[in-house]
């Protein structure tokens, strides 16, 4: 076992610490050290080398969905850089939260639109492109070292990702 708790989990993945990583790359390696500490490959070990593979196991699973999900890696970073933020803080910005009201008001209204599922696919668009165009704008700050940038950034990417969920879950709604 050469790897230890204390690694971060780009380490693990050897990956650079950055938002934008190689999601092929952390595939790959995230199979690698499955196998590698898979349970059943310490059946025969030690109770306590057994103990550390389940650790290890869990901490890879961790790792690998933190780092995969765009939000949880800015948070992760933005942790790494010793700046907390807590799912419940909120963001400041009044413009972005008058442009949140008016998209969840339209997510509420498209079930009374004459074609439902285009308005959504409208609004689908719409959403998937701001929480693009935030991961950018995240990833530019955080790289220029811009930390209080990079936390409203995250404070909106939170916003963005539930509200993205809602229409996911509204398109499945519809097609039942």
């Amino acid at each position: 076992m050469n790897m230890s708790l204390n690694q971060t989990y780009f380490e693990m993945f050897g990956l650079k610490p950055a938002f934008e990583i190689d999601l092929a790359a952390l595939a790959g390696r995230y199979r690698e050290l499955q196998r590698e500490f898979h349970p059943d490959r310490y059946a025969s070990k030690s109770e306590r080398e057994q103990l550390l593979a389940m650790q290890y196991a869990a901490r890879i699973n961790e790792a690998h969905t933190t780092l995969r999900e765009p939000v949880l890696r800015a948070g992760y970073l933005l942790e790494l850089a010793g700046v907390a933020v807590s799912p419940e803080q909120t963001t400041a910005d009044a413009e972005f939260l008058m442009q949140q009201m008016l998209l969840r008001e339209r997510l509420e209204a498209v079930r009374e639109e004459a074609d439902p599922a285009a308005a959504l696919d409208e609004l689908g668009d719409e959403v998937r492109g701001l929480f693009a165009g935030e991961q950018a704008h995240f990833a530019g700050v955080f790289a220029a070292g811009d930390l209080e940038a990079g936390k409203n950034s995250l404070l909106r990417l939170q916003f963005l990702v539930k509200l993205q969920r809602q229409v996911e879950e509204l398109e499945e709604d519809l097609l039942d």
